[in-house]
């Protein structure tokens, strides 16, 4: 059992040393770039559903944001709202420059995607999401970058801090991977709230697929660059807010079924898989194999005294993380072991379908 420590330690070391082999592979790589260039044209598709309390502030901030581009459009669509959403955005339905799709049926985040490059006018489509804060100027900035010939998409930046001021470890972990992974134009997933690519390398999403931006994003890098703006950055709401046990699921079911898409993996180049899998995937296992160690820890009790004090303190970090004061005395400690927990029950739960019902799980859908 003690074979289990090594393996634990050894898979969180190599996790944490992918930042190290990114510091050292992007000092091989070429400078930071400027885009000083000021866009002509814009096609700016607003993402809408059950968001009636942040809609009509983004649709203003959207609309003032264009009145600066010389040719450009704001297209929302809704997926079929139940929430007063749809009342809001006919508020706007007169606005200059703005065009209005209300979908009669829930359909999902891929097809409203999908029907919004369809229907977009010029070949920079910046997408975005209903909930997040953005910066004057983000618009131009993004379709800006878009400039360089070889780039496909770029990908804003989600602050360290949400809208209580709440700064993230997560996130800011996050940024620091995808602002290395930039420096040689292979950023392994745009942030989905806000982004921006070129028409002519959009590929359409599956209806079923979950991780929309990860998807395109690993579309576009089969024959384009992905480019990250860490001083674009948009502000949304506190993720320890965000992440509960339903999405912490639907994350797990969103990377199996990546991983599925066989003929999807193959178009990407041996860097950009191990990037894949070295970032994305590898931190998946670490919660299954800390439990692991913990049943190990506990087994081996029975009679080393050693391995009893152990298990007697990460019994009793484990009972501390639930109390309340340690919420608001050290939030990140109790949060981030928290989001962990949430994977490991989702990854015991899918893996226990799989194995006593096969059949029953062969395509998941949005959850």
């Amino acid at each position: 059992m003690i074979i289990i420590f090594f393996i634990t330690a050894f898979i969180i070391l190599l996790y944490f040393t992918y930042p190290l082999w990114l510091i050292i592979f992007a000092a091989e790589e070429s400078g930071k770039e400027e885009y000083k260039s000021k866009p002509d044209s814009v096609s700016v598709v607003l993402l809408s559903y059950n968001g009636c309390r942040f809609l009509e502030e983004k649709i203003s901030s959207l609309l003032t944001e264009i009145s600066h581009i010389k040719n450009s459009e704001l297209i929302i669509i809704d997926d079929n709202s139940t929430d007063g959403s749809k009342e809001i955005i006919e508020k706007f339905r007169l606005s200059k420059n703005i065009r209005i799709v209300i979908k009669p049926h829930h359909k999902g985040i891929p097809d409203t995607m999908n029907m919004g490059v369809e229907l977009a006018t010029y070949n920079k489509i910046v997408f975005c999401d209903q909930r997040q804060v953005i910066p004057a100027g983000a618009v131009r900035q993004l379709s800006s970058a878009l400039d360089e010939k070889d780039t496909g998409a770029v990908s804003a930046c989600l602050s360290d801090y949400g809208k209580d001021n709440c700064v993230s470890v997560i996130r800011k972990h996050e940024n620091f991977i995808k602002s290395k992974e930039s420096i040689s134009g292979n950023l392994i997933g745009v942030y989905g709230p806000f982004y921006a690519i070129k028409k002519e390398v959009y590929r359409p999403i599956p209806d079923n697929i979950i991780l929309d931006d990860l998807y395109l994003s690993l579309k576009i890098l089969e024959t384009k660059k992905i480019r990250f703006l860490s001083d674009c950055t948009v502000v949304d709401e506190n993720i320890n807010e965000l992440y509960d046990y339903k999405r912490a699921k639907r994350y797990l079911h969103g990377f199996i079924q990546i991983l599925r898409q066989k003929t999807l993996l193959k178009g990407l180049s041996g860097k950009q898989k191990t990037m894949l899998l070295w970032h994305k995937y590898l931190r998946l296992t670490i919660p299954f194999f800390l439990l692991l160690s913990y049943i190990s820890c506990a087994v081996l009790a029975i009679s080393d005294t050693g391995f009893l004090i152990t298990f007697i303190v990460l019994s009793f970090l484990i009972l501390l993380s639930f109390m309340p004061w340690v919420n608001t005395s050290f939030p990140r400690v109790k949060n981030l072991f928290r989001i962990n927990l949430f994977y490991l029950i989702a990854f015991t739960d899918i893996s226990a379908h799989r194995i006593f019902k096969p059949k029953t799980i062969k395509n998941q859908g949005s959850l």
